[in-house]
């Protein structure tokens, strides 16, 4: 059976692509399984509509698969909604072939996947969660999709989830195939190619799904394996720089250290970022990751005041952020480690104290780490089952029927968390964050004209 898989599109080429790791996966999968796979990204090119319905016509698949990773940008500050190219995306594949099935899947989808399958009757089958071993028992069983869990399915107009399935052994998966998809577009940025050394988090933090999409319980493949796969990337095709694509890399320490420990045996001369949890980086480990090619660290402690960070469920103090901070600022060690903090803005919790310690945080950060990563602010975007929604509901601070999936994209600034005694801060806040880049420009232009 020919398969193909599309990622879906986000409607800009603003940034760098990302690798689609998780289709990797699913076409290594069912590659594996016998089926003849391609994998198209549009973000990847200049006409990604025109080129999908060439490469559908070319191809001629029998099954076409889309993946939706997010459905948009948790970004308060400029909001962008993926899921409406997703749908336009839709829509254009069911002109160019009206009777090839279509199976979506990715943890966009899974967050809102009986909305999504009846508000897009287009869409025959959805894959729930991880699709490993749902979606090859789905292809061997098109003719009787309920025998298969894991899925949605229509029944007589109906939209039907046929149960919940366990989650794959991941340190039994194959390495994903790379040649499925060419790699040469995704060579040039460290955030691009992303390698898994883990799924699941049973960190708790109140505003986070990973725990419903992935499980609370580590599911930690093999040292062996997650360095094989580093080596066969930088044999099979040169790559320099990747990031361990996991929520958190350094959690479980030991197995990080010997990651680490692993690289350096084996010689493998990369660069590599990764998220890391702020409460497990003893300076030892810190030295060792720098000398296995690590150059970039994201920490998300999400909050600078002990009453919001209580409330986010983070298992950090207030002292635990500062000190990380005259860890990377005053120790030469660290000089050239780039060094990303991940702030919410009026988290549950916060108060007229914390939030002026967010910000004071944010200039004492932004200024000591200039040139090598510093803060990022944000807010809170609010998402089904977690507390942080339950809260929000429970307080009133969103209307009691509000959809997280809303129609109109202007909608998508009704979906982020904020303290309602404290918003006035919202609006200084939103204010420093686009009037610093403009100071910073001005006094660019200003050097350069000086020079």
């Amino acid at each position: 059976m020919k398969v193909f898989f599309i990622q879906s599109y986000l409607g800009h080429n603003k940034y760098s692509p990302v690798y689609p790791l998780g289709l990797a996966y699913i076409s290594t999968a069912a590659y594996q399984h016998g089926h003849d796979v391609q994998i198209f990204d549009p973000n990847t090119t200049a006409n990604p509509y025109e080129e999908l319905e060439s490469r559908i016509i070319s191809f001629s698949p029998d099954i076409i698969g889309i993946s939706l990773r997010n459905i948009d940008n948790q970004y308060r500050i400029a909001p962008c909604y993926y899921y409406k190219h997703f749908q336009y995306l839709l829509g254009k594949i069911r002109e160019t072939t009206p009777n090839t099935k279509i199976i979506v899947g990715g943890a966009g989808f899974s967050m809102f996947a009986n909305k999504i399958m009846e508000r897009n009757p287009s869409i025959d089958f959805g894959i729930y969660l991880e699709g490993e071993e749902s979606l090859p028992e789905l292809l061997d069983n098109l003719d009787k999709p309920e025998s298969v869990r894991g899925i949605y399915i229509r029944t007589e107009g109906k939209v039907l989830f046929t149960g919940f399935r366990p989650l794959p052994d991941f340190k039994k998966l194959s390495i994903p195939k790379r040649d499925i998809l060419n790699i040469t577009p995704y060579l040039n940025h460290m955030e691009s190619i992303g390698i898994q050394t883990r799924r699941g988090c049973p960190l708790k933090c109140t505003y986070c799904n990973y725990p419903q999409l992935n499980g609370n319980v580590l599911r930690i493949r093999a040292v062996k394996d997650v360095c094989d796969e580093i080596e066969y990337l930088v044999r099979q095709y040169h790559i320099k720089q990747f990031m361990f694509a996991d929520g958190v890399f350094n959690a479980p320490l030991r197995h990080s250290e010997e990651i680490c420990e692993e690289i350096i045996k084996r010689g493998l001369k990369v660069k590599w970022s990764a998220w890391m949890e702020l409460k497990h980086i003893p300076k030892h480990f810190l030295l060792l990751a720098i000398k296995a090619g690590c150059t970039s660290i994201t920490f998300s402690p999400d909050a600078v005041s002990q009453s919001a960070l209580n409330a986010l469920q983070k298992e950090l103090n207030e002292k635990d952020v500062k000190d990380s901070l005259k860890l990377f600022t005053g120790n030469k060690d660290f000089g050239d480690l780039n060094v990303t903090y991940s702030i919410f803005v009026n988290p549950p919790g916060e108060t007229f104290t914390g939030i002026l310690k967010t910000i004071l945080f944010y200039l004492k950060a932004k200024l000591f780490l200039r040139g090598r990563g510093g803060p990022f602010l944000n807010w809170i975007r609010l998402e089904p089952e977690t507390k942080a929604f339950q809260y929000a509901l429970k307080k009133g601070i969103i209307k009691k029927h509000i959809d997280l999936l809303p129609d109109d994209e202007s909608d998508l600034k009704n979906m982020f968390y904020s303290n309602p005694s404290l918003r006035l801060f919202d609006f200084l806040i939103i204010g420093m964050l686009k009037f610093l880049p403009m100071i910073k420009k001005l006094f660019s232009n200003g050097r350069s004209g000086y020079q």
